[in-house]
């Protein structure tokens, strides 16, 4: 019998660890001015939409209970989230609109840096082709390393914001829920629990969670290694 406390302590240890990686100190060791926002928001954007495609490819190979937990999730995302009354996906496009001045056609269109291509590519790789098990914690550990919780110092959400200038902030600030994922993810992270508990009963299962978090952070690193190493070239 897998001992599913050993590996959730194992989990919350990669994310952790996942900050003091070469690439995430990087990422995070310059200010985020108003023409870096314009890349990096755009990018964040297609972050965004990778990840609804990815929840897509993982919620067709799981068990039925957990197609409704991720639906749940996806629905904050895509339909409409209480806390503040609109979808995540609408308010990231809504950001890189005031950040980039483009339109939405454009921001979809956009071309991006050839890392982050690479990792979007990766991400859906892993869950399209993987045990669900596996593609499903390749997705769920992204919201556990944004749990303000689990993750000393806060996650992407809080980092990211405390480095915004005045600027940015200001343009923030008009688009509705703009901060909302400063939170949610402590919420969207639970449900790796209950799957955890339910599903990982052999040694396989625990490889599978194990090297699907591992990867999937490792893509992370790639994608934002390759976006600070383009942000650190633009100067005001």
């Amino acid at each position: 019998m897998v001992n599913t406390k050993e590996v959730r302590s194992a989990l919350n240890g990669m994310v952790n660890e996942h900050y003091g990686t070469p690439e995430m100190l990087r990422f995070f060791s310059f200010p985020m001015t108003l023409v870096r926002a314009r890349v990096s928001f755009i990018h964040t954007l297609h972050f965004s939409m990778n990840r609804r495609n990815c929840w897509g490819y993982v919620q067709g190979s799981c068990p039925p209970d957990v197609k409704k937990l991720v639906w749940e999730h996806e629905k904050d995302e895509l339909y409409c989230d209480p806390r503040f009354g609109g979808d995540h996906h609408s308010a990231a496009l809504q950001k890189a609109i005031k950040m980039s001045g483009l339109s939405k056609d454009e921001l979809y269109a956009a071309e991006l840096i050839p890392g982050c291509k690479a990792a979007f590519a990766a991400w859906l790789n892993l869950a399209k082709n993987s045990p669900w098990l596996s593609a499903f914690s390749g997705s769920a550990i992204l919201e556990r390393a944004n749990n303000n919780v689990i993750v000393k110092g806060g996650g992407v959400s809080i980092r990211d914001y405390a480095r915004f200038n005045d600027d940015v902030l200001k343009l923030l600030e008009k688009v509705p829920g703009h901060d909302v994922h400063n939170v949610a993810d402590e919420d969207h992270s639970d449900m790796m629990e209950a799957v955890l508990d339910r599903y990982m009963e052999t040694e396989e299962d625990r490889r599978d969670v194990l090297r699907g978090a591992r990867d999937s952070l490792d893509f992370d690193r790639a994608y934002r290694g390759s976006l600070a190493v383009y942000l650190e070239t633009i100067h005001e």
